[in-house]
C-alpha cells in the first residue's frame, strides 16, 4: 500500500469509528448541555422602583416646588412682612392631623401640607377680601402649576364654592360659612389619595407637634383671623414644629 492510502485509509477509519481529526472541536461536541436557568421566585413581584414612584403624590410634576411656591406667594402677597409662624393641628375635615407649614402675609395665608419636599397640596386663603382679592389668589394657584390643563380647570373654579378634579388633583374653594374653613376664604390644590397618607399617626403627633405658644394680647381690631381648629376657647392647644422632615415614610425631628 503506498504512503498516501495509508493515510486516506487511516482518516476513514477515525472517521467511521466516530473520531474527528480535530481534537478541540471533538471536545466542544462532548460537553453537556448548560442546565437551564433557575425560575424567579416572584415574576409577577413589582420592583420596588416603580413601587415607590407610584407612591409620590400626583402634584410632583404639576405644582412648582415648595420654595418657588413661598416665593411666588411673598412676590404677590407681601414680600416685607413674610414669616413663617406656627401651624396648629387641624383636627377635622380632609386635612385632619396633616402635618403643614404656614406662611403669613398682611394680606394672605399660605399652607403647605405633608412631605415639604414632596408636597400633597397647597392651600393658600384669606379671612377678608373682596372679588377681586379672590380672582388675584385664584391666579396665583393658577401660576403654581405646570401644566395648561390643571390651570384651565382652575380657572374655571367658582369663587363662591366648588370642587373640581382632574387626574388625580382635587381643586377646590371653600367659603367662609363651610365647615373646616374656620371664618376664611380657601382655595386648595391637593392629591387627597396622598393627603390621607399624609396623616400623622399618634405616635408621630407626639414627636413632632408641641403645645401651642400662649397669644399675646391683642386689640381685636388687631385680630385677623381666629384658630385655625376654631375652639369656643379661640385658641389652639397643639402646633408643629416648624421644621419638621418626612424620612422613610415616617415624620421625625431634625437631629439637635
Amino acid at each position: 500500500m503506498s504512503p498516501k492510502s495509508a493515510v486516506a485509509s487511516g482518516m476513514l477509519t477515525m472517521v467511521l469509528l466516530g473520531g474527528c481529526p480535530n481534537p478541540g472541536r471533538s471536545q466542544l461536541r462532548e460537553q453537556p448541555a448548560p442546565p437551564p436557568a433557575p425560575a424567579l421566585k416572584s415574576a409577577s413581584a413589582p420592583l420596588s422602583a416603580p413601587a415607590a414612584a407610584r407612591r409620590q403624590p400626583v402634584t410632583e410634576g404639576r405644582l412648582i416646588d415648595s420654595g418657588l411656591i413661598i416665593e411666588t406667594f411673598a412676590t404677590k402677597f407681601g414680600a416685607k412682612d413674610l414669616k413663617q409662624v406656627p401651624s396648629e393641628v387641624i383636627d377635622t375635615g380632609v386635612f385632619r392631623y396633616v402635618p403643614y407649614l404656614t406662611y403669613e402675609t398682611a394680606r394672605g395665608e399660605l399652607n403647605i401640607y405633608g412631605d415639604p419636599q414632596h408636597p400633597a397640596g397647597v392651600e393658600i386663603g384669606i379671612y377678608a377680601g373682596k372679588t377681586r382679592t379672590k380672582e388675584e389668589l385664584r391666579s396665583l394657584m393658577a401660576g403654581l402649576l405646570q401644566q395648561a390643563g390643571d390651570r384651565e380647570l382652575l380657572h374655571g373654579l367658582s369663587l363662591e364654592e366648588d370642587k373640581l378634579e382632574r387626574a388625580g388633583l382635587t381643586f377646590e374653594v371653600t367659603p367662609p360659612t363651610a365647615e373646616g374653613s374656620y371664618g376664611g376664604w380657601w382655595i386648595s390644590i391637593y392629591d387627597a389619595a396622598a393627603i390621607d397618607r399624609a396623616r400623622a399617626s399618634d405616635a408621630e403627633l407626639k414627636t413632632i407637634a408641641v403645645e401651642a405658644p400662649e397669644r399675646k394680647n391683642e386689640p381685636p381690631a388687631e385680630t385677623k383671623k381666629p384658630a385655625r381648629k376654631g375652639k369656643e376657647t379661640g385658641t389652639s392647644d397643639r402646633v408643629y414644629i416648624q421644621d419638621y422632615s418626612r424620612e422613610d415614610g415616617a415624620y421625625v425631628r431634625p437631629p439637635l
